[in-house]
């Protein structure tokens, strides 16, 4: 106890001390690799301080030695002034509370070392499997063994103590997500031994974008919504709404979608019944911070599970470690809203916002989930800004289904559940799409 205390007393003394480095350090990335010693135990201690006020119950069964975890934290990023290892140190101990809305990020990481792979994959009846790439010598369907002389998996369990997320199975799905988790160049040896080069240095995503389509004219209509980050997404996605209007029923597609900013007029333009929204409990907090959440997002602000709606966030003042709850309420429907029927394509690829998006179609019945569970991991983090490109998101409410039920780290099920294979994504096929398009050819 008195080791905690002094440490406690310590973290507090270094808040005093420095607490003005963030009024006066510029907003603006700086290109700096290195850290000043001040600087290093400032954030540190802040980051611990915030955690242990704000950050929600946690969600394992024993939840880690947060006392213990700070002080070999603070004796790694004490002992090198090394931006990126500073960054990795502070994302592995805010990790360990396994919350997919609790991270630190920095975006001088981002720009020095988030270059992107040039594929996705994810673990596919027990092998780690490409499902989308523009790489020209690496298609869907081919399976990873190694990444250099590491094998996959072995490379996977090395990096998940970097990866914030709900459950394992997340932590899985979203590895490669963090391309700078990766080597800048490496080696990809694929089941059969062939071998592939990467080189992200020279690598650019290509701009994602809704997109819509005929299925059948007059009858039935496909949108694909890749993410909600850019509000265009959402525009856009309304505006296949409003011209697939008259279809007898809409196939909407969220999978692998990475949640963003929750799509409110989206949902109000699908939704033609009355539906529930979350049940929510706030961690109550003994002291206010200066944070807020986010109005926009951009490349360079955050990783991929982040979400906001652009408005201050209050905080308790109460000196109270209690919990408050909020009932789910009852959303009245639009007069206007898509009447036709609505098909839903999900999968553990969509999360965040692009679960907001998915719930009220599942509580009220207003449309078929088809595919596999979302991946359970949904708020609207407090966000405290270090003003100098790093910045802490913290997960102080918990979402739960309007029942009361468990959502993180559970997810929302499927009505109907069909899995991607392996023999689809090499042949070009598509099972959950057929399935969907199956069902949408019956009355």
């Amino acid at each position: 106890m008195l080791i905690v205390a002094n440490m406690m007393r310590f973290c507090l003394s270094l808040v005093l001390l420095f607490c003005w480095l963030a009024q006066v350090v510029s907003a603006q990335v700086r290109t700096d690799t290195k850290l000043a010693l001040d600087e290093r135990a400032f954030t540190a201690s802040k980051v611990y301080s915030l955690l242990q006020l704000y950050s929600f119950s946690y969600q394992t069964a024993s939840p880690p030695d947060l006392d213990g975890s700070y002080k070999n934290y603070l004796q790694k990023v004490l002992a090198t002034d090394d931006r990126r290892q500073f960054d990795l140190a502070t994302i592995e101990f805010v990790a360990q509370l396994h919350s997919g809305h609790t991270f630190f990020w920095d975006a001088w990481l981002n720009k020095e070392n988030n270059q992107p792979l040039g594929f996705y994959a994810t673990p596919l009846d027990a092998k780690w499997v490409v499902q989308t790439s523009f790489l020209d010598n690496l298609k869907p369907g081919d399976s990873i063994s190694k990444i250099d002389d590491t094998a996959i998996e072995a490379f996977f369990l090395q990096q998940r103590r970097y990866i914030s997320a709900s459950s394992t199975a997340a932590q899985r799905r979203n590895l490669f997500l963090l391309p700078y988790l990766f080597p800048e160049q490496f080696t990809l040896t694929l089941e059969g031994g062939r071998q592939i080069t990467v080189n992200r240095a020279n690598l650019k995503k290509p701009p994602e974008k809704t997109e819509g389509r005929w299925v059948k004219p007059g009858a039935t209509a496909y949108i694909r919504i890749p993410a909600f980050f850019d509000p265009s997404l959402e525009e856009d996605a309304l505006n296949y709404v409003r011209q697939f209007r008259r279809a007898k029923l809409l196939l909407i597609d969220v999978r692998n979608n990475a949640g963003g900013i929750p799509p409110a007029r989206l949902i109000s333009a699908l939704m033609d019944r009355p539906y529930r929204g979350w049940t929510e409990s706030t961690a109550a907090c003994s002291a206010p911070i200066n944070v807020a959440q986010e109005a926009t997002k951009n490349s360079e602000s955050a990783p991929r599970t982040d979400d906001s709606r652009g408005a201050p966030n209050a905080l308790s003042n109460s000196p109270s470690n209690s919990q408050s709850s909020q009932a789910s309420k009852v959303i009245t429907p639009d007069r206007n809203a898509f009447r036709g029927r609505l098909i839903l394509l999900v999968d553990g690829g969509c999360i965040s916002a692009c679960e907001d998006f998915v719930e009220p179609s599942k509580d009220s019945g207003r449309a078929i989930l088809i595919g596999e569970t979302t991946q359970g991991s949904f708020v609207l983090p407090i966000i405290y800004d270090f003003h100098n490109g790093m910045s802490l998101r913290i997960a102080a409410k918990r979402n739960y289904f309007p029942d009361g039920s468990e959502f993180e780290g559970v997810g929302i099920k499927p009505d109907v559940e069909v899995h991607t294979t392996i023999e689809g994504l090499r042949n070009g096929r598509d099972p959950v799409l057929e399935k969907a398009l199956e069902l949408a050819s019956k009355p």
